[in-house]
């Protein structure tokens, strides 16, 4: 998307932007590299969920990955019948079970009390799998580790010897894995080990499985691919599977922006300030993991030096320090890119600051289609 086709058209700020062709570019590349494997592609929902997005990707992938009873829900309103839905939580509560099991065609499960609890209730139609912790990290940032030092994500190899010594019967109910043990990837030697580990415990166990979901938090840029089609082949040489892979930041996360203006500019001694329309409750990401977003009008050896502020009354609401060739002005755009995962389904009304705007937007048509909207009403709902 250019800044310059938002310069055209007046759009009101702040607003998320979703770039339509970008959106359909990615998902082709996924969708040929998981046909050359032959691997079912999922949308993890919860990187962004709303219904206009939603529905651009759905003829795109086989189904959608949710979280919860209520993405599940949200989830079943827009697949088709012939699309599949998949569940994976760390925990299910029990007064919901009975809505997911008949909304979800695959379900993972978390522990062995889960397992206990839940496979006495079982339908016909439900799949169940567990998920598994191979003890094996690759992610630095141990906020972000699914195999952190006691981690509540996945069963491992201790846990599930446990389970299967208190009751065999648990061989036969266990349908399928779901593995996922890393974020922001593109390295699927990584992918590879990780199979590697959970097939040893699969055969370990003496598991005989239907499905295997590969998980998500690999990025499909610019990466040699046909690691995967070895992952895929591995592990049909060993088990007659269904394959998934449920890639959602991999999706949205660079085809989303958040535009914002200046609507102030605060000269101090230590440098300037420039007061957004926006504010961290638009990204919470980054207060949460104190990242510095991109902008895409600045330039790391420009001259003109600014702090970027977000306009609630917390003084942690910044964006970070910022350089640009040009001097900025009350009025100018400031575009935040890469950051279309996690942005809407985090957003807050902290200090009454409304909701951003949700827009898609059209290359071919060049226009921007309003698709999430909010004003007062909703505000005082909450």
């Amino acid at each position: 998307m250019k800044v310059s086709e938002i310069r055209r058209q007046t759009l009101k700020t702040p607003c998320y932007v979703y770039d339509k062709q970008a959106i359909r570019s990615i998902l082709d590349a996924i969708n040929e590299i998981s046909s050359s494997a032959n691997i079912k592609p999922l949308y993890s929902i919860k990187a962004a969920n709303n219904t206009g997005l939603l529905k651009l990707i759905q003829p795109l992938v086989t189904g959608f990955s949710c979280s919860s009873l209520y993405e599940l829900r949200f989830a079943n309103e827009i697949l088709d019948d012939h699309q599949s839905l998949h569940i994976t939580s760390p925990v299910y509560k029990q007064n919901e079970w009975s809505d997911i099991q008949q909304l979800a065609d695959y379900i993972s499960i978390n522990s062995f009390n889960q397992l206990q609890n839940i496979t006495t209730s079982l339908t016909d139609q439900t799949s169940i799998g567990i998920r598994i912790n191979p003890e094996l990290s690759f992610v630095k940032d141990i906020r972000y580790d699914p195999c952190r030092p006691v981690s509540k994500l996945g069963m491992t190899e201790s846990q599930l010897r446990y389970a299967l010594e208190i009751n065999n019967r648990f061989c036969e109910q266990i349908k399928g894995v779901h593995v996922h043990n890393n974020c922001e990837s593109t390295n699927f030697n990584e992918w590879q080990q990780t199979i590697e580990r959970v097939l040893e415990i699969i055969s370990m166990l003496n598991l005989d499985i239907e499905w295997f979901n590969l998980g998500g938090g690999y990025l499909f840029h610019d990466t040699d691919h046909s690691c995967l089609v070895s992952i895929a082949s591995s592990i049909r040489a060993k088990h007659d599977v269904n394959l998934f892979i449920e890639p959602g930041k991999a999706v949205v996360g660079h085809t989303g922006y958040l535009i914002s203006r200046v609507i102030d500019l605060i000269e101090s001694a230590e440098g300037t300030i420039a007061m957004l329309d926006c504010s961290i409750n638009h990204l919470p990401e980054v207060f949460e993991y104190q990242y510095k977003p991109k902008v895409m009008s600045s330039d790391e050896n420009g001259s003109f030096q600014y702090r970027l502020a977000g306009c609630t009354c917390l003084s942690g609401d910044l964006f970070g320090d910022y350089t640009f060739e040009q001097p900025l002005s009350i009025g100018d755009e400031i575009i935040f890119s890469h950051v279309g995962a996690y942005m809407q389904v985090k957003a807050n009304w902290f200090n009454g600051v409304s909701q951003a705007t949700t827009y898609l937007f059209d290359d071919t048509l060049k226009q921007f289609d309003p698709i999430m909207q909010y004003d007062y009403s909703d505000f005082r709902r909450r």
